[in-house]
């Protein structure tokens, strides 16, 4: 069983779980497998992948401005805790159910795509409440230049590069922060490439990083 810290998770598994995407486009059974190194993000630094990591449309709920799609992130074969993100038609988290761990709920809601230019920059303040506690977030990103992306699914040429630097506090108080680089392209609608690193400029930080091994898109 994994150990995890929700204050690591909160500040990272927004991106995470779905990357950059259009909603609009999706259809319950699409899927996005990829291969992962490094452990699990925003988890003990121990706990170790085994397997793909998966990431699936599962259900699309509700009709115009209440209309969700469902998407749920399994890492690896033995993942007891995987996640089910819930996103509005403009591309906004509204809430993250985390296995047993219960559900994390964002205001206001945040992007699961950033609508940036290349040189662009935007900072985004956000609540996120859990079991009764409402925990500040603050977003920064940051869209580089355009990149060539070879992964096993093939080469993605001109994928947008996002940088994301989020920013949270932990049990004690102490400031915590995470990186992460993700390149999109609009071919699969999702990650091409995700590079996270965990506790980022602090003592025990680590490095997770997801290629793109197969996209399966529903007719």
């Amino acid at each position: 069983m994994y150990k995890f810290n929700l204050l690591l998770i909160i500040a990272g598994l927004v991106s995470l779980s779905v990357g950059n995407v259009y909603a609009e486009d999706w259809k319950v059974g699409e899927k996005w497998t990829y291969k992962h190194e490094g452990p699990r993000p925003y988890a003990d630094s121990s706990a170790t992948i085994q397997g793909d990591r998966a990431v699936e449309v599962i259900a699309i709920k509700g009709e115009g401005v209440d209309k969700r799609f469902l998407l749920k992130t399994f890492w690896g074969t033995e993942d007891a805790n995987p996640t089910t993100t819930h996103i509005d038609t403009k591309n906004m988290i509204h809430k993250i159910d985390i296995g047993y761990l219960g559900s994390l709920g964002f205001t206001p809601p945040v992007p699961a795509i950033w609508l940036l230019k290349p040189g662009e920059e935007k900072t985004l303040k956000a609540n996120m409440e859990v079991a009764g506690f409402s925990i500040p977030i603050e977003y920064k990103a940051k869209c580089l230049n355009d990149e060539t992306i070879t992964v096993p699914a093939g080469k993605f040429k001109n994928c947008q590069h996002v940088q994301v630097i989020t920013s949270a506090q932990d049990e004690t108080g102490q400031p915590v922060k995470h990186k992460q680089d993700y390149w999109y392209h609009a071919k699969v609608g999702n990650l091409v490439k995700d590079v996270v690193i965990t506790n980022y400029q602090g003592d025990s930080n680590y490095t997770s990083t997801s290629v793109l091994k197969s996209h399966t898109k529903k007719d």
